[in-house]
């Protein structure tokens, strides 16, 4: 049965007052990564509230779910994890404390950890580390034939662009509004930049298809994040905490 939001967050409030654990279901992504969209949020009122606990409160005529961040007497401060704006509302307004949770996607959640914002910070330096001993390594002696062709690309090609998929993505953080254009501008520059320098190595040498291969991989990983940040439109913080029917 579909159940208006207002509705039944009015149900969830009602039971909740009665000592009632409730369950619903998290939609949107302002609490990734320790949360994502489907995880079933187990609700209980309590009195015993401190930061760091994730609580139900009402905000501007809606119900979020955001983690306490700051406490002044009666006035809470609540912030999405993946939100750089904040909440303030008073103690009668927090609705419930997150006191469980049963995450419905576990391959999911791995992924929005590694490749979330907290992930990327992480393995950005071992990815730029990697990309270097990729571009400037001697590979030739480890016996790697990259003059095979797979799917009538060359796999020296195929490597190129593979590698240079993420960086893109790993460059994106690094500016504080997140300039499309120009982290697409700086991944191009970086896989110049390391072809360019094979011309100097004795041990590697200069081609000018390596280098359209990474500019293929540059754009390739520049397009997802813009497909990525167009799903996300649809779920800007804060995000509602609401569930598709009343159980």
């Amino acid at each position: 049965m579909k159940v208006d939001n207002e509705v039944y967050f009015a149900l969830v409030e009602e039971r909740v007052a009665a000592g009632e654990r409730v369950k619903i279901t998290l939609v949107g992504t302002s609490m990734r990564p320790t949360l994502i969209e489907g995880d079933e949020i187990i609700l209980s009122r309590e009195e015993d509230l401190k930061v760091g606990d994730v609580v139900l409160f009402r905000y501007a005529g809606h119900h979020l779910l955001h983690r306490i961040v700051a406490i002044d007497g009666d006035r809470f401060t609540m912030r999405g994890d993946n939100c750089e704006t904040h909440e303030e509302a008073l103690r009668k307004d927090i609705v419930a404390k997150m006191v469980g949770v049963k995450k419905r996607h576990k391959v999911k959640h791995l992924a929005v950890r590694w490749l979330g914002h907290k992930g990327r910070r992480q393995l950005r330096p071992w990815y730029f580390v990697m990309l270097a001993i990729l571009m400037w390594a001697p590979l030739n002696g480890l016996g790697v034939e990259m003059d095979k062709f797979v799917l009538g690309l060359r796999m020296d090609h195929l490597l190129h662009a593979s590698v240079f998929i993420p960086c893109s993505l790993f460059l994106y953080d690094l500016y504080r509004k997140g300039n499309r254009w120009l982290v697409w501008l700086t991944a191009v520059g970086i896989g110049v930049l390391t072809e360019s320098v094979q011309w100097l190595l004795p041990y590697r040498g200069f081609d000018i298809n390596d280098m359209i291969a990474n500019f293929l991989g540059v754009s390739l990983g520049w397009l997802i994040i813009l497909y990525l940040q167009a799903g996300r439109k649809q779920h800007q913080c804060p995000v509602r905490a609401k569930h598709g029917g009343c159980r």
